[in-house]
């Protein structure tokens, strides 16, 4: 899923020069996020951002524009949403500034909106269950782990990546499938010598979706 307009806040008030210490801390306060995005009063682009700490030992009465900028966090319109989650989850932000390719701010786009859409992506909701492999990062195999669903007719609706507690070279890929019974599954994965687990239920995808949201993308950029 694209970063496109039904996902962006296009009534955002960025931050101008003349914007006072004062007033940009209420702000902060008021809406419960650690940076801002500062724009050009003229051009309208995005030329950086500023935080809570930038802030801190500042004049109340100065202005942004004696502030000096943090180079912005952003992301370009028309970019996947996992790239949203990963900038989000990286520098640890609850909004995100989306430019074109000018730098012209088009709008932010929010955490809660971007986890309200990666569980859709998964198909969190849907009836089915969770099947888990272990899989090592030196000998990656999934089209293969695939294929063998597939074959066993399961139909694969979504997929998350958690590191493995007990080794930094392994990965735990859970697999929601659309069956019930995943027993012919978890029979065939164990025939080809996969360590598997399974369970009837999703509270898989449910628990710390952050978390296994930032390992699937770190997983995608291997």
């Amino acid at each position: 899923m694209l970063v496109k307009k039904n996902l962006i806040t296009s009534d955002f008030n960025p931050l101008k020069g003349t914007d006072t210490v004062e007033a940009v801390k209420k702000r902060m306060e008021e809406e419960n996020v650690y940076t801002l995005p500062v724009t050009d009063s003229t051009t309208h682009a995005l030329i950086g951002q500023i935080s809570r700490d930038a802030l801190a030992e500042a004049d109340p009465t100065s202005s942004v524009a004696e502030i000096d900028l943090d180079e912005p966090v952003k992301i370009y319109r028309e970019q996947h949403i996992f790239e949203a989650a990963r900038l989000m989850l990286q520098y640890e932000q609850e909004i995100l500034p989306v430019v074109d390719e000018e730098w012209t701010l088009l709008g932010i786009i929010e955490k809660k909106r971007v986890l309200e859409k990666i569980p859709q992506m998964l198909n969190v909701t849907e009836t089915g269950s969770v099947i888990s492999v272990m899989l090592d990062r030196r000998d990656l195999s999934i089209a293969e782990v695939v294929n063998i669903m597939e074959t066993e007719g399961a139909k694969i609706l979504g997929m998350t990546v958690e590191k493995s507690r007990e080794s930094g070279h392994s990965f735990e890929i859970s697999f929601k499938l659309d069956l019930e019974d995943v027993s012919r599954v978890a029979a065939a994965l164990r025939r080809y010598d996969y360590v598997i687990s399974t369970s009837s239920e999703n509270e898989v995808f449910n628990q710390d979706l952050e978390t296994r949201a930032d390992e699937l993308l770190r997983f995608i950029d291997m």
